[in-house]
């Protein structure tokens, strides 16, 4: 994938993790938000190795757990979140 291109789609999965995602619940504060950076290239990563939903779940939750400490997230529905990460990845 062109450098162009990777930065694109790095965008749009930080657009993601903040809008679907957001563990921490900053979506709605003002200002720039790059508590999620960390983490957008390796959900790139995973969509560019062909990684399944499952593995891509997986390794949100690790986030979250380890992370993040968000051990309160575990029963939380990742699937909007998935559903928008592959809607992405398709669109770029």
């Amino acid at each position: 994938m062109a450098p162009d291109a990777r930065e694109t789609a790095e965008a749009a999965i930080g657009r993601v993790l903040l809008e679907q995602w957001d563990p921490l619940g900053v979506r709605e504060a003002p200002g720039p938000h790059a508590e999620y950076a960390p983490y957008v290239h390796d959900v790139y990563g995973l969509l560019m190795r062909g990684a399944s939903d499952a593995q891509v779940e997986r390794h949100l939750r690790r986030v979250e757990r380890e992370e993040l400490r968000r051990r309160e997230l575990a029963a939380r529905d990742l699937a909007p979140v998935l559903r928008a990460l592959r809607a992405m990845e398709r669109a770029v």
